[in-house]
């Protein structure tokens, strides 16, 4: 499928650009024949700061869009890589499902993703994985933070990791109001020299989610338990994503087509 600028310049009636056309690096605009400004006519930076030529195209990059949308948006959308010679400095790409330097979608994948399934580098969404994630219902990562927050350093209402801060935390140094670890801060403690009754209550019950402990019935569950709870969320949460890009398409053209009175 022909890339937007592409498609733009075309409707526009431009000519294509050739290698060693000037053009402004900062916003993509066009210099050729520009002989008597010191700024760009369309963003206004300096010519001395922003002026490049075009090389050709950029084969590194790789653009892709659907021809299946959901209102407006494309079901797939992947950017990757810098094209200079339309003032893109990296991949943005906005879709149901989103895979570009930079992301945003239902589910979302780059070095900087906002999604309802976030994974990247940075990671916000309702769920996320990443270098560092931001989730409300559940995150995984080097550094997470969010309802149930699992990784080196673990932030939330539910807290598990190296480092753990929550309502719930465990962790080698955990800090909460119920609280198991190596070292422990908390109302309620469970660590070398301290038992409350009232914290390994607790933590027995959330064996299950939080490990570490004997739960019901005897079975005993690994400290990685944290972990697995958090993949199997955000994998839930990725099959009602696809789930509901699926029926919402299909709906949405059942009903485009019987406004314009044409069988399905």
């Amino acid at each position: 499928m022909p890339d937007a600028p592409q498609r733009d310049a075309a409707a526009a009636g431009a000519p294509p650009r050739q290698p060693g056309d000037p053009y402004c690096a900062n916003c993509g605009y066009s210099l050729v024949n520009l002989t008597d400004a010191s700024r760009c006519p369309e963003c206004g930076k300096p010519l001395v700061e922003v002026l490049a030529r075009w090389g050709g195209t950029s084969h590194r990059a790789r653009r892709y869009r659907s021809e299946a949308e959901l209102f407006g948006v494309p079901v797939v959308c992947v950017a990757f890589g810098a094209r200079p010679e339309f003032g893109e400095v990296h991949g943005r790409a906005v879709g149901i499902i989103a895979l570009g330097d930079v992301a945003r979608g239902g589910i979302a994948v780059g070095g900087n993703a906002v999604g309802v399934v976030a994974i990247g580098g940075l990671a916000v969404g309702l769920g996320g994985i990443g270098g560092m994630s931001v989730g409300l219902l559940t995150t995984l990562g080097g550094m997470s933070v969010g309802g149930f927050a699992v990784g080196g350093l673990g932030v939330g209402a539910v807290a598990s990791g190296g480092g753990a801060v929550g309502g719930v935390a465990q962790g080698g140094m955990a800090i909460g109001y119920y609280a198991r670890g190596g070292g422990v801060i908390g109302q309620y403690k469970v660590s070398p020299n301290r038992r409350d009754p009232e914290a390994v209550k607790l933590f027995d019950l959330a064996a299950p989610v939080l490990g570490g402990a004997q739960g019901p019935g005897g079975a005993r569950f690994p400290l990685t338990q944290p972990a697995v709870v958090s993949l199997s969320l955000l994998a839930a949460l990725s099959l009602a994503v696809v789930a509901g890009a699926v029926y919402g398409h299909v709906t949405w053209n059942s009903r485009s087509a019987a406004r314009r009175g044409v069988r399905p």
